[in-house]
């Protein structure tokens, strides 16, 4: 990871935070001091719709995918990165670069 995009440290909160977590939120914030955050901009706005738009249209309707993952996949192609990830359906569907973990 080389960048932290606002959704994506969202979701790492509410995974720290829920009775499951073997990390504190505390943890997590210390961990996240390196990375560099990446605001979501107009710029990115417009590929995470064009993006979500076009996989909505190649699956003949709602393709399932989250506006928060349309953002983060928007984001690796406007940084020209891959999307690391766990779950890749998502992203593959955006036509997005993926790295698993």
């Amino acid at each position: 990871m080389q960048w932290v995009l606002a959704p994506v440290l969202a979701e790492a909160y509410y995974g720290a935070a829920t009775e499951r977590s073997t990390v504190t939120v505390d943890e997590l914030r210390n961990h996240l001091l390196g990375y560099p955050r990446v605001d979501a901009d107009e710029e990115i706005a417009r590929i995470a719709g064009t993006l979500l738009a076009e996989a909505d249209d190649e699956n003949g309707g709602r393709c399932g995918v989250s506006w928060n993952d349309a953002l983060i996949g928007a984001t690796a192609e406007s940084l020209d990165e891959s999307v690391l990830t766990g779950t890749v359906v998502d992203f593959e569907a955006l036509g997005v670069s993926v790295e698993t973990y």
